[in-house]
């Protein structure tokens, strides 16, 4: 896990926690910065995403030339997600299944999943 060496760095990691089932951008960030009052910069905002990604502790999906990022836990670093294409909302999926078709495909096709396995798909709340 990262070290906070600012207090701003504290506050974006908050942010990202409490919003740990979505995918969020740097002006979304920049944004509930200015709303509590924190000055802060975009480049701030980006490097230490950046660092973030680096070290594994976001996940990052880029879509209309924006990154979105995504706070990951530790202990869901190696698991499967599935992201709503309608609302965003992401799941983590731990179940023995995954484990089974991930040893499979590691075994038979010679082919190694990352944590950043997403599948997309509709969630049900937006399918009614």
């Amino acid at each position: 896990m990262i070290s906070y060496k600012t207090g701003q760095r504290k506050i974006i990691m908050d942010y990202l926690i409490k919003n740990k089932d979505k995918f969020v951008n740097a002006e979304e960030i920049l944004e509930y910065m200015k709303k509590n009052k924190q000055e802060v910069g975009l480049t701030t905002i980006y490097r230490f995403l950046n660092l973030l990604e680096k070290n594994n502790n976001v996940r990052v999906e880029t879509e209309n030339h924006t990154k979105y990022y995504q706070y990951v836990p530790q202990e869901n670093s190696n698991h499967l997600f599935l992201k709503c294409k309608s609302c965003g909302k992401s799941l983590n999926l731990k179940c023995q299944e995954f484990e089974d078709i991930n040893k499979h495909i590691k075994k038979e096709h010679k082919f190694k999943l990352d944590f950043n396995t997403i599948i997309y798909g509709t969630c049900d709340n937006c399918s009614k």
